[in-house]
């Protein structure tokens, strides 16, 4: 089968879907606006970014023909469009062939009156022969804007419990040590944790933070950090090869997160297979996973002050973070393994390349205006 992924090659799961099918013996291409090669794939980049590192999502709609163009010369048998009004758009706006298209969060937030978004979100939708969803939550979000529900596949990217696995040495004496690989982005709040560290600090809690990961306000919580005085405890590593994050988690004793909403969280699933304690919003995406202060601790979106109530409760209590560590690390091997959801996602593309179904919307229906 021949399989074409619309997809960031930087994002964490473009890697894993198209190394999968390249294991299996599919033939793999990757169009990408991002120019992160992909080892074994043909990757096609159609990006352009400004200077600062921004993508603008103009491009999205000017790309059309030129993506087109290349689907229709590379004859795919089946396209899987990751993220809905974005990469998703694209497939829907080319589509020549079946169409598979997957949402891993809130992806469909676009600068539109939310009528007009709206009815891009449907637009987009029912021209996919399949979706593919991370979550129940967001089958229910895009169901409620108009989206087949019928349509819809639910499999978790989930994470490598092989890989993934708890510290086996002895934890060096030290301060305790926090780790949030969530990138610096607005969605994902990271300036509420460092606030929450600065409770800590006065507290006089001595601890030692980890960021991992870029994005659009990266500078700008360094400096938060530096003008509340946690220079000296936080360190912010950039961008790392995934390879490394296991490394780094085995290296910490919590993991947090700010997230102001989520999809199937797989930052969240790898720390859960290496034993640490989460620490994470009280949205859907992690109350899924997680009940409150028995196997992570929630706290609502945005709030520093119950972040840092997190924080302090997996501190001083030892042997529920204990509990929680080995109870979430079987959820893990048991429900959440990347494997098995690799091959069900290989079977659903299998599915619509050979059988199209559900049908899609006819190819002569318009963009909605």
């Amino acid at each position: 089968m021949r399989v074409c992924f619309i997809s960031h090659s930087d994002s964490p799961w473009a890697p894993y879907y198209a190394g999968h099918m390249v294991r299996r013996g599919h033939e793999v291409h990757v169009v990408s606006f991002h120019p992160k090669p992909i080892p074994g794939v043909t990757l096609h980049y159609v990006g352009s970014r400004h200077r600062d590192g921004r993508l603008p999502k103009s491009l999205y709609l000017l790309r059309i023909p030129r993506v087109r163009k290349l689907l229709r010369e590379l004859r795919p048998d089946v396209v899987m469009a990751t993220y809905v009004m974005s990469n998703g758009l694209i497939g829907a706006a080319t589509r020549c062939c079946p169409l598979v298209i997957s949402t891993r969060g809130i992806d469909w937030k676009f600068p539109l009156p939310d009528l007009l978004s709206n009815a891009v979100v449907r637009w987009i939708a029912r021209r996919a022969d399949a979706l593919h969803a991370s979550s129940h939550e967001l089958v229910e979000l895009l169901t409620a804007l108009g989206a087949p529900g019928e349509r819809f596949t639910v499999i978790p990217l989930g994470t490598d419990s092989r890989q993934f696995v708890p510290r086996t040495e002895a934890r060096p004496a030290g301060p305790k040590r926090i780790i949030c690989t969530r990138k610096h982005h607005p969605l994902y709040d990271n300036d509420t944790i460092v606030r929450a560290l600065r409770e800590l600090r006065d507290e006089g809690r001595e601890f030692e933070c980890r960021f991992v990961g870029s994005g659009s306000r990266l500078e700008e919580t360094k400096r938060l950090a530096a003008e509340l005085g946690l220079a000296s405890c936080t360190e912010f590593l950039g961008d790392r090869e995934h390879a490394e994050l296991p490394r780094l988690l085995a290296w910490a004793d919590l993991y947090v997160s700010a997230a102001r909403s989520d999809g199937a969280p797989s930052s969240l699933f790898e720390a859960m297979s290496c034993g640490l304690f989460p620490v994470v919003t009280d949205v859907r995406a992690n109350r899924d996973w997680l009940r409150h202060e028995r196997d992570g601790f929630l706290f609502a979106p945005g709030d520093a002050a119950a972040c840092a109530r997190g924080l302090r409760f997996a501190w001083d209590r030892t042997e529920v973070v204990a509990e929680a560590a080995r109870r979430n690390r079987q959820l893990v091997c048991d429900e959440l393994d990347r494997e098995a959801g690799l091959e069900r996602l290989e079977a659903l593309l299998l599915s619509v390349a050979e059988h199209r179904y559900p049908p899609a919307s006819s190819e002569g229906e318009s963009v909605p205006t």
